[in-house]
């Protein structure tokens, strides 16, 4: 079995040949619907964390949203964790500021915040910093079965 494993630095899904099109988009929706789940346990653990600190709960935005979901997306269909270029996420969503903590192989959102990213320094520094204001979370499983996720942080300009 292989165990959770957390990047240190800072779903695709396959049809099944002869798959009806109404049971493809079935398989997708509970796919997106378990994404969502898991990214909003992390997202409620991520500012249970912070407030727990005394720090402000960080606020959802759609643009660094969008490149958590992409980077949980491209890490599920090659089943590798990895860091995105945050010099385009900065420019993209006008930040003065980013960050970016990556997982791989947590069962749920609670688990890849306060059992990995929490006991790793560098990642806790993110959820810690005091000079981000929003996050974007992102979940997909890869065709392994193992979670990939992504947690965007910035700061507008």
């Amino acid at each position: 079995m292989r165990r959770p494993a957390a990047l240190l630095a800072s779903l695709a899904l396959l049809a099944a040949a002869g798959a009806t099109a109404p049971a493809q988009a079935q398989d997708h929706a509970q796919a997106r619907s378990s994404a969502g789940k898991y990214a909003r346990q992390a997202f409620a653990a991520t500012n249970a964390n912070r407030t727990h600190e005394g720090l402000k709960a960080l606020k959802p935005q759609d643009c660094v949203k969008r490149a958590a979901v992409r980077q949980a997306k491209a890490m599920a269909q090659q089943e590798r964790m990895f860091h995105q270029d945050l010099g385009a996420v900065l420019r993209a969503c006008k930040l003065s500021t980013a960050g970016e903590n990556v997982a791989a192989g947590f069962p749920s959102g609670r688990s890849v915040v306060n059992d990995g990213w929490m006991n790793s320094e560098g990642h806790r520094a993110n959820i810690l910093n005091p000079s981000f204001r929003l996050m974007g979370i992102g979940a997909r499983k890869g065709h392994d079965g193992r979670w990939y996720v992504a947690q965007v942080f910035g700061r507008t300009a």
